[in-house]
């Protein structure tokens, strides 16, 4: 499911709905990503949020702001907020965390669904990693294509829950299109975030993820 949902490489534009009880805005983003340890996410559009671009290389990350013109380090501490005061979190947005690195994985159970096959795998974090999560629960397809996420913090408890849909055929693999993050402790508020173009495999010149080129 990893290696499905990542491709060698994968670029793309999307369009990001944020609701709250009070307020609602949308965002419009291109993002390129490489393997597992190179990310760069530029926000478009609104003119207010546009120019705002995350960079990541490996562990390292940091975020430009036109308001200040400068690269700014974002630390461990900040991976666990909001991205742009939606339900992703810095971490999620930048796809920092390797699944099959940090997280040892059981199958708890299989059914069938419409005629395909749906895997729940528990995902537990590694002794002496150190990760956002106490576990993970992921409800996966026989076609690699994930169904639903779940977080769990250190009581065990369901924080917020990732929905998957809308699956296209996209360069000859299954990708669902459509992803909703919702806040499950206080539900009072959703993300939804949908790919209006994405490629995969198709290379990237190593030079996008560099601090010059998020300064440009």
């Amino acid at each position: 499911m990893d290696r499905h949902m990542r491709g060698d490489t994968v670029h793309g534009t999307a369009v990001m709905r944020i609701k709250t009880a009070s307020w609602e805005r949308n965002l419009t983003v291109k993002f390129w990503v490489s393997g597992t340890d190179r990310a760069l996410l530029k926000v478009i559009a609104p003119a207010k949020e546009a120019g705002n671009a995350f960079l990541r290389i490996g562990t390292d990350m940091w975020w430009y702001t036109p308001n200040i013109e400068k690269p700014i380090r974002i630390n461990v501490a900040m991976m666990m907020q909001p991205w742009m005061g939606s339900d992703f979190t810095y971490d999620d947005m930048m796809k920092a965390t390797d699944f099959m690195r940090d997280y040892t994985h059981r199958i708890v159970r299989t059914y069938e669904d419409n005629g395909s096959r749906i895997w729940f795998i528990e995902s537990v974090p590694k002794k002496g990693t150190v990760v956002l999560w106490e576990k993970l629960l992921f409800q996966i397809g026989g076609d690699f294509v994930p169904r639903r996420q779940e977080f769990y913090d250190e009581r065990g408890k369901m924080v917020k829950v990732l929905e998957f849909s809308d699956i296209r055929e996209i360069n000859g693999r299954l990708f669902p299109c459509s992803w909703t993050m919702k806040e499950t402790l206080k539900n009072r508020s959703s993300t939804h975030l949908k790919y209006t173009d994405i490629v995969f495999d198709k290379p990237i010149p190593t030079g996008v993820f560099s601090l010059s080129n998020l300064n440009r």
